[in-house]
Formats: structure tokens, sequence, C-alpha cells
């Protein structure tokens, strides 16, 4: 599978995603192939997403205090 490797691709593939959200939804084939790009770019960009912007897991003070 392709990877994203810099933020433009990134930034590109987060337009895309964008777009397509106003074209597919729940009703949308899974075999349409708006919702296969979808599914694609979205895990491309959720792997991309991992390692550059990680969310760190609360402190044990911060999760007993909610």
């Amino acid at each position: 599978m392709k990877t994203i490797n810099n933020e433009k691709q990134y930034k590109i593939a987060e337009k895309r995603i964008e777009k397509l959200l106003s074209i597919v939804d729940n009703t949308t084939p899974k075999d349409d192939v708006n919702f296969i790009e979808l599914s694609l770019l979205s895990d491309i960009v959720a792997d991309y997403e991992e390692t550059h912007f990680p969310v760190a897991k609360p402190s044990l003070e911060l999760s007993i205090s909610r």
C-alpha cells in the first residue's frame, strides 16, 4: 500500500477525503469507486497521523480526576 511521505501529501489527501465525504454516505455501496478511494485514503492518513501526530496517553492523575 502507498504511504504518505510528507506534509504536502498529507494535506492533499485530507482535502480529497473532505471532497469524498460529500459524495459517500452510509448508503454508498462498498464496491463504489468513491467508497474504495475514501477507505484507502483514510487508512494511509491514519497511519501518517499515528506516526507524526501521536496522541499521548493521559496520566493516571488526569484520568482519575475526570
